[in-house]
């Protein structure tokens, strides 16, 4: 009998695509990372766009729940700040996933995975809870993708941004399209 897709690791899933992206991996690096014969992870979960999807949308929960522990944080900017960085350390693979690899246009599942991603700054800015939280949020998740290139921590951008955030109430359009 097949295992339910909600019982896939996708957490290995998000590991195989995190470094070329849907079109970049080939199937059989995705079943090797599963560690499943190909046969397998196809009855499991279907065609590679939707393990693709199923990656995603999984790396996308598990920071939206990191991310909810920071609404417990007395310091709420300092605490996303920290949840962000060690998301990025912790999960290296999923950050890459989410910010960088997983964006594209031409796929079956394309719609379903930029609405996964597309909850990720709600989510920031929910739990920022702050007047200006759109334009910190756009400023953290950018400092994610820096720091997902070898700039500084997220932490310590959330730690300058603490000492003199700026006024603006919207980040402008173009820092982040989801």
């Amino acid at each position: 009998m097949a295992r339910p897709r909600a019982q896939l690791d996708t957490e290995a899933l998000a590991r195989a695509f995190a470094g070329d992206g849907l079109h970049g991996t080939p199937i059989a690096h995705v079943a090797a990372c599963a560690g499943l014969a190909k046969p397998t992870l196809y009855e499991r979960g279907g065609d590679k766009e939707e393990l693709f999807a199923l990656a995603v949308e999984g790396e996308v929960e598990r920071l939206i729940e990191r991310l909810d522990t920071a609404r417990g944080a007395g310091d709420r900017l300092a605490g996303v700040g920290a949840a962000l960085d060690g998301y990025v350390r912790e999960r290296p693979d999923g950050a890459r996933l989410i910010f960088l690899t997983a964006h594209h246009e031409r796929s079956r599942v394309a719609g379903r995975v930029k609405r996964a991603l597309a909850r990720v700054p709600p989510a920031v800015e929910e739990a920022l809870d702050a007047g200006d939280a759109p334009l910190l949020a756009a400023a953290l998740l950018g400092g994610t993708v820096a720091a997902l290139d070898g700039g500084p921590s997220v932490r310590a951008l959330a730690d300058l941004l603490s000492r003199g955030a700026p006024a603006r109430s919207q980040p402008p359009p173009e820092l982040w399209t989801a």
